[in-house]
């Protein structure tokens, strides 16, 4: 293969994990206020699910897991991330522990923090599947928005 096919190759395949990186964070910030438990769905069925993730950091580069971070994510119906909101590093008081390549765990981390067997290993939905579920999510927010409103008039209901 020449080298400007595969320059150009490259390069499209940058652009496409760009583009797929970049979805994923935008999916983040539109659900940021979105508490961890809840199920977004549509005429459809579930589309995601908000579900407390963690990871593990370390200060050097040859060991993992000396503090968690914990964050949230969105699954999906099949158990696969779709997105996730995790500091890629911690300040413990002391120094900076930063992740590397760390895997993202289902839960909450255990207090042996280096039980892998703890908790479930994500992993990313391929690109397809999130652009399916991006597609599907502004008819989910407005279904659970809808829940929110009739949730806080029964609530006020009540107070009468």
């Amino acid at each position: 293969m020449s080298d400007a096919i595969k320059s150009q190759l490259s390069a499209a395949i940058g652009a496409r994990k760009d583009s797929l990186i970049a979805l994923r964070a935008r999916i983040v910030d539109l659900l940021e206020d979105v508490p961890v438990g809840v199920k977004l769905s549509d005429d459809s069925g579930l589309v995601v699910k908000v579900v407390p993730v963690y990871t593990g950091a370390s200060q050097w580069a040859n060991r993992t897991w000396d503090v968690a971070i914990t964050g949230w994510g969105l699954i999906d119906a099949d158990g696969r991330l779709i997105a996730e909101c995790l500091s890629d590093s911690q300040w413990d008081g002391r120094n900076m522990h930063f992740r590397s390549t760390e895997r993202t765990m289902l839960g909450v981390p255990p207090f042996d923090i280096d039980c892998d067997e703890c908790a479930k290993v994500l992993q990313f939905a391929p690109g397809t599947v999130t652009r399916e579920i991006a597609l599907r999510l502004p008819e989910a927010i407005s279904r659970y928005m809808g829940e929110c409103e009739a949730e806080r008039a029964k609530n006020e209901a009540t107070l009468a």
